[in-house]
């Protein structure tokens, strides 16, 4: 195997060992909640099974320290396995484990990165196999059968086969007893206690005779309900059953903890015909076995190999649904070439009564030819060039016929054809996007052991309720949400939960809750994270804002709710004073939000005070292929996805009611508000110099219900075009997502049209005041306001486009932004009195170049102090150290990420006092 191969299979181990460390973890959280001893077995054979895969494989790999831990890990579990009661496991003990599979992480990244792991790393595994061993020879100490002289053998053989048909008419007595046979099942259980106390009285076995003394006691109680003999009884038989079960065991562990080195007995020996080694344990035999039928082989893609696929899984779609477009074209044309093919039909039997209504004419006055070939010219038909004419033009008429028959059949054939293309389209669009995605569970699985170490150190008990953990989301937004998920959760538990003695006073239950949901919707998934806490105070936002400068009183007093609450992730902005091992809530939100806009997504909050708070996250899907709704608006085609959409209408307009300047619709038996589309939406596109109608004047208004999230909603649309499947495409990076659209899509004619974000449009034209209705304004989320203190910003190059997408990024995150085409426009500025904090100049522009400005303003006393980053598609090592050596702050390389640059602005601009 060659080094390519190797390092293939190896990364494969990697990551599989990923897969078993974080099924270890789901797995222990899974045993520490379980009260059933059979559920908590079947947990240690998986921790041992996974335990001894990264075992293996890592010793083939060559990672000892890994193999040593995992081996360590193995032997632990195995002792667990053993163990007679896995019911009362301790607390501590779940905890060490945990660290066991902590450090088991380490060592895998450790090996991951080749680093050799320290001398002390397989301790805490040593620890644990230590605590289980002390725990279990303690156990050992306590016999059952004690010095009982009867052969160990005799007596298992009894409590195998004897006492397993007595303690099952036990349970069948207690769990089938009705109150009207109850003397009849106390006479029964009387019956089994004399059968149970003889055999333990006949065996010596006094431990499991005083089992039998709480079964005496219940017989002999009078006035006994059925509740409490259900009761009772279910608890002896279960006490009954371990019993059984530890003297069943009992021989196995002697034999087990018999010393390696120990000669055997002689006389055995001779008897055995085969003797078996001692140092054989049982699970080789299982691990051993061949892979059961449901195993399937499996092998690992690189992730972008699939994203190139999916990609050309929208092409082909996008192109089958061109082809549907030339499909009825061209039944269109073979339908216009039958109507001419009738015309030409018609024209041709005109031809014939014309021509035969001549030859009458020209036999009432013949002339009189000559013979012809020695016949009478009655003998012989004369033809005419007219008849010759006319006869060809019905021959051509002919043959076109019979094409068009053809084309008839082709397009019929196509259209067969078309459909089975749509069906495998279809089929390879499902399996193709089932390769790319992951449950939404991969997100969220180590979420349970975060809130469990929370509960543990703060002393907050709190429930984690997981809701969609099977929808499908992409592999590449795993990573990115891993972040903002654990943030999200650490503010809720931190700032948004309660402690219980609060939350009884307030007659909350005192225990917690925070539920994360997953769901697709418009081609979008939708994460929500909400708990039921305390809530954030809005004034509590506000004369924060106000004390830090961030808004002035009088924007404050105005400010709506959700520009207040959109504060929250402005960075550096926080409602506490003081800083904890937890966040406070408003503390890094920005980095939330800036890690989602990596993926193309969003964050809003929603908040009720008293009640909680939850965050809704947007992701787009990387490719998603959906119903839509196709409507005309001013001259624009707009799709409108399919499950955002209730109802369509078609209303007269004398059916519209008014409340104040807005337009109601009567919409099952309630009054929904009435817009126009056009309304809606800010990028009108006109293609046309015509006036577009209004929806609204139309006799029969075509109407649209929406819902979702964020509402209801009736739009009016000038023309509905129809249903149909399209491919949602974002718009890729660095152009910013625009405030109400989602992205676009291709249509059969090729023509690209914008897809609409339906929660966002509902969410802007929601009335601010629940008393009033207002005409819908422009939502400021996505304008935000500039304040007076907001940074001022110089940015420097030839490139257009460039100036404008930086510009507009650093408007987004409240930068006030100057523009210069080069170094020399830049220093006449600045010598202007223009005011700047930082600036950020390309290093290659005509009149003053990058390096030149920056050499300039460091060698000006006025201008020395302001940091300059360097934006240049120069990535070479000189070109960096010469920015550095001119005192450049930061280099930045083109193509930039917008999410690290701004927050390596925001790092700049806070060390500066800014």
């Amino acid at each position: 195997m060659n080094h390519d191969d190797l390092k293939t299979v190896e990364n494969t181990f990697l990551a599989e060992s990923q897969d078993f460390l974080q099924g270890m973890e789901d797995d222990l959280l899974q045993m520490e909640e379980s009260d059933s001893v059979a559920e908590r077995l079947e947990v240690v054979k998986r921790l041992f099974r996974a335990a001894h895969s990264i075992k293996g494989g890592a010793a083939m790999f060559g990672f000892d320290c890994l193999s040593e831990g995992a081996h360590l890990l193995e032997d632990s579990f195995a002792l667990l396995r053993d163990r007679t009661n896995l019911a009362d496991l301790s607390l501590d003990l779940f905890n060490q484990l945990l660290r066991g599979i902590d450090q088991l992480k380490i060592l895998l990244q450790q090996a991951s990165q080749h680093q050799p792991p320290a001398p002390e790393t397989l301790t805490i595994f040593q620890q644990i196999k230590q605590k289980l061993e002390q725990e279990f020879c303690e156990e050992e100490r306590e016999s059952w059968l004690g010095e009982s002289p009867l052969n160990n053998d005799l007596v298992q053989t009894i409590f195998a086969q004897e006492i397993v048909p007595i303690l099952s008419r036990f349970e069948t007595e207690v769990s089938q007893v009705k109150e009207e046979d109850l003397d009849k099942t106390l006479c029964a259980l009387n019956q089994i206690y004399y059968n149970l106390s003889g055999m333990a009285g006949v065996l010596q076995i006094d431990k499991f005779s005083e089992l039998l003394t709480p079964l005496e006691a219940l017989l002999e109680q009078s006035d006994l309900s059925l509740d409490e003999f259900q009761q009772r009884g279910w608890k002896i038989v279960q006490e009954l059953e371990k019993a059984r079960q530890a003297i069943l065991q009992e021989k196995a562990r002697e034999t087990a903890l018999k010393p390696v080195g120990q000669k055997p007995n002689l006389a055995e020996s001779k008897m055995t015909v085969t003797p078996q080694p001692v140092e054989s344990p049982p699970i080789v035999l299982e691990e051993s076995s061949p892979p059961t039928p449901w195993q399937r082989p499996t092998i690992r893609v690189d992730l972008e190999h699939l994203t190139e696929l999916v990609n050309l899984v929208g092409e082909l779609v996008i192109n089958r649904t061109q082809l549907e477009a030339q499909e009825t074209q061209l039944k269109a044309e073979a339908k216009r070439i039958r109507c001419r093919i009738f015309e030409l039909n018609q024209f041709g039997s005109e031809l014939r009564e014309e021509y035969d209504r001549l030859s009458v004419e020209r036999g009432e006055n013949p002339p009189k030819p000559a013979p012809v070939h020695g016949l009478d010219p009655l003998e012989m038909d004369e033809y005419s060039e007219f008849h010759s004419t006319a006869q060809s033009v019905i021959e051509t008429t002919g043959a076109i016929a019979h094409s068009a028959g053809k084309i008839d059949e082709l397009a019929s054939q196509l259209d067969h054809s078309t459909d089975h293309l749509r069906r495998i389209t279809e089929q390879l669009r499902t399996k193709v996007i089932q390769l790319r995605v992951v449950p939404f569970s991969r997100c969220v699985d180590h979420l349970s052991r975060a809130l469990r170490e929370l509960s543990r150190l703060h002393h907050k008990d709190v429930n984690l309720l997981l809701l969609g953990r099977d929808t499908k989301i992409d592999e590449s937004l795993v990573d990115a949400l891993r972040m903002p998920l654990l943030h999200l959760l650490r503010n809720a538990f931190d700032h948004g939960i309660e402690p219980p003695p609060e939350r009884e006073k307030l007659g909350k239950p005192p225990t917690g809750q925070i539920e994360i949901a997953a769901y697709h919707q418009g081609g979008q998934t939708i994460i929500t994270i909400q708990d039921d806490g305390r809530g954030i105070d809005p004034e509590q936002i506000r004369q924060t804002a106000i004390n830090k400068g961030f808004i002035t009183p009088e924007q404050a007093a105005s400010l709506p709710l959700t520009d207040l609450y959109d504060l929250l992730f402005w960075p550096g902005f926080s409602t506490t004073d003081t800083t904890t091992s937890l966040s406070g809530r408003g503390v890094g939100l920005d980095v939330v939000r800036s890690s989602l806009r990596q993926v193309r997504g969003s964050v809003k909050l929603d908040s009720r005070q008293g009640k909680g708070t939850t965050f809704i996250l947007k992701l787009p899907l990387i490719l998603s292929i959906t119903n839509a709704l196709l409507v005309r608006v001013e001259h624009n085609t707009l799709a409108i996805p399919l499950d955002a959409v209730e109802e369509l209408l078609y209303v007269d307009g004398e059916d519209l009611q008014m409340a104040g300047s807005q337009s109601m619709l009567g919409w099952r038996s309630e009054f929904i508000r009435l817009a126009r589309l056009q309304d809606l939406i800010h990028y009108a596109l006109p293609l046309s110099d015509e006036p577009s109608p209004d929806p609204l004047t139309q006799d029969k208004i075509p109407v649209v219900v929406l819902t979702c999230d964020e509402g209801i909603l009736a739009i009016a649309v000038e023309r509905m075009i129809g249903q149909q499947e399209i491919v949602v495409k974002p718009l890729p990076a660095p152009l910013p997502k625009p405030h109400g659209i989602l992205g676009t899509t291709i249509l059969g004619d090729g023509s690209v049209i914008l897809i609409l974000d339906i929660d966002e449009l509902i969410g802007d034209f929601n009335p601010q005041n629940p008393a009033e209705i207002p005409i819908h304004e422009v939502s400021t989320l996505d304008t935000p306001r500039i304040t007076p203190s907001a940074p001022h910003i110089l940015v420097v190059d030839d490139s257009y486009t460039i100036r404008q997408l930086l510009a507009l990024t650093l408007k987004r995150a409240r930068y006030q932004v100057e523009l210069a085409k080069d170094g020399q426009e830049a220093w006449e500025k600045l010598q202007g009195g223009m005011p700047c904090d930082l600036l950020i100049a390309d290093i290659e522009m005509p009149r003053l170049d990058g390096f030149e400005l920056l050499e300039q303003l460091k060698t000006h006393p006025q201008f020395q102090q302001i940091p300059v980053a360097m934006l240049t598609s120069r990535s070479g090592i000189k070109h960096r150290q010469r920015a550095m050596e001119l005192g450049a702050v930061h280099y930045f390389t083109k193509p930039y990420n917008e999410a690290q640059l701004l927050d390596t602005l925001s790092e700049i601009l806070n060390h500066d006092g800014l």
